[in-house]
């Protein structure tokens, strides 16, 4: 059996979801964000100490992106990926490629602009700057999801898990909206499918990914 170690309303939602949307047999390691050494078996998986990670028989996978695509190749008749040989394979890998080296870590000078900067007095600047980066994104995914049901076009994969899942953060940041119609209209597609809903649930996210009980983490006080 999969296991997944995980932090609830983390980026460990994106893994979750696949996995629902593959519906593979797998379980969960909640991890407790401030305690994430507690558990020997999850720092012989991942020595970063980062979520997602997923176990997969004597292999450890981490970083969202290789787990996404793990999980893609993994379940071959949930045509979460394109197999190799697809035409479809390389748009794939440019895509959960640029979510995970690009958009995902955009999300930090405007989540945690704190954290950017050892000068305190920087942090107003750095979140203006990740505000227009964040628009220029926008620009960017709007443009390449007009006239699209899916990133890949007709077919669903791992890759609209992702952006799902990062469009799904602006609800954390005031005056943030990424993207347009085409954008928006993708995040309320991916979030109306039913496992992605039965992930919100077991994640304890509402469908804006506000937390239903942001003092706890996996049923544990934060």
């Amino acid at each position: 059996m999969l296991r997944l170690f995980q932090i609830t309303g983390s980026s460990s939602f994106a893994a979750r979801a696949a996995l629902e949307e593959a519906g593979a047999d797998y379980d969960v390691a909640n991890v407790h964000p401030r305690h994430r050494d507690r558990d020997p078996a999850f720092a012989a998986a991942n020595p970063l100490l980062r979520v997602p990670t997923l176990v997969d028989g004597d292999s450890a996978v981490y970083e969202t992106g290789a787990v996404l695509l793990h999980i893609g190749d993994r379940f071959p008749a949930a045509d979460l990926l394109p197999p190799i040989g697809d035409p479809l394979r390389p748009a794939a890998y440019r895509w959960v490629t640029w979510l995970a080296n690009t958009l995902h870590p955009a999300w930090w000078p405007l989540m945690i602009p704190q954290f950017m900067s050892t000068d305190e007095s920087a942090a107003p600047g750095i979140r203006e700057r990740g505000i227009v980066n964040m628009a220029k994104h926008g620009d960017y995914l709007e443009r390449e999801l007009e006239g699209r049901e899916w990133c890949l076009g007709d077919r669903f994969s791992v890759a609209d898990i992702y952006l799902y899942m990062l469009v799904g953060w602006q609800s954390f940041v005031d005056d943030v909206l990424v993207g347009g119609p085409s954008v928006q209209g993708h995040f309320a597609r991916v979030g109306e499918r039913p496992a992605i809903s039965r992930a919100r649930e077991l994640d304890d996210l509402t469908p804006d990914f506000q937390r239903n009980h942001p003092e706890l983490r996996g049923g544990e006080p934060i």
